[in-house]
């Protein structure tokens, strides 16, 4: 395998103006990066007033050093589809979306993690969901998502919506209305330029990625659909999001801190043991990393917040030193 630096890049035949970018973080993965590559040949491109609409497949190889390169480089020979390849060194998932948000051509972009496997009929899915949404009040959203299948079962994951339409936040759908389960959709890239992924101190190689949806949330609609476009596997020994303890620690910290300063008083009394999580966590995961109980309590901005973080902290240093 040769050596390519951060600037390397391949390009099959690219489309003028696609409707959709298909973003792959991928680290390691050219054992199950063919999934997302078939099904995407696959892909039924949807037909609006006599139009095709297109996608392209957008790859940022976050340091691979297995035969990731070799592998992509052949599909773009092949040009069975639009192809973009680039190198990073090793930064995290976070910092390969926020480049792909800067370079995409398509107007929407989804994330497919390079175990994925999406449906022939996604596309399809995704622009009629999108275009269901009254003119009138489109701008008021930031994207669909939809329901993802266990290959084993062969099922939805998690529970049933309340309602279709359902037009919510993604912070009321889990803390309020409590649908559970993997999904999977699309934003407006506009929005994802709007609410670029946090970057961190330079060892933390991770951000929790319900802190951007959650915090596109706070401005945003999205609609939530019962169709599946995804298969959701589960074999992710060395995805690109997968570290140590110690990093998962350091990206968890920012999450409960996130919904310390932003959702917990809001939902405490519809979702106790998920608001709790975060009080918890935030001094476990603060002690783990090695924060003092006053860099935490200075990072909780609200009052009865930093409380409820004092009064938990207890639990929070013992459940810190328990082996996980």
């Amino acid at each position: 395998m040769e050596n390519h630096d951060k600037q390397s890049s391949l390009q099959a035949e690219t489309t003028v103006s696609p409707w959709m970018t298909f973003f792959t973080p991928t680290y390691n993965r050219c054992h199950t990066l063919h999934r997302v590559y078939d099904s995407l040949v696959n892909m039924i491109k949807p037909i609006d007033d006599g139009k095709t609409i297109d996608f392209e497949w957008v790859i940022v190889d976050d340091g691979s050093c297995d035969d990731t390169y070799t592998l992509v480089k052949k599909w773009c020979d092949e040009d069975k589809i639009p192809i973009r390849y680039y190198f990073q060194r090793n930064q995290g998932k976070h910092v390969a979306t926020n480049f792909a948000t800067n370079i995409a051509h398509g107007k929407m972009m989804t994330i497919i993690d390079s175990d994925d496997s999406m449906f022939d009929n996604t596309l399809c899915i995704f622009w009629k969901e999108w275009n269901k949404i009254p003119d009138g009040i489109r701008h008021k959203f930031k994207g669909v998502t939809a329901r993802c299948i266990d290959p084993d079962s062969g099922k939805i994951v998690g529970s049933k919506l309340p309602m279709q339409p359902y037009y919510t936040h993604p912070q009321d759908m889990r803390f309020r209305d409590h649908i559970t389960g993997e999904m999977h959709g699309f934003n407006r890239v506009d929005v994802m330029k709007e609410f670029p992924f946090p970057v961190f101190e330079e060892k933390t190689h991770f951000c929790p990625e319900a802190i951007v949806w959650f915090e596109m949330g706070k401005k945003y609609l999205e609609s939530i659909v019962d169709s599946p476009v995804r298969t959701y596997f589960r074999d992710t020994g060395n995805a690109i999001t997968r570290g140590n303890t110690s990093n998962r620690s350091r990206a968890n910290y920012y999450l409960w801190q996130w919904e310390l300063n932003n959702i917990v008083l809001k939902y405490l009394f519809r979702s106790p043991k998920e608001m709790i999580k975060a009080v918890v966590g935030i001094s476990m995961d603060g002690f783990r990393t090695g924060r003092s109980l006053s860099k935490i309590l200075k990072d909780v901005t609200l009052l009865k917040c930093k409380i409820m973080v004092l009064l938990f902290s207890p639990i929070g240093l013992f459940l810190s030193k328990r082996e996980t």
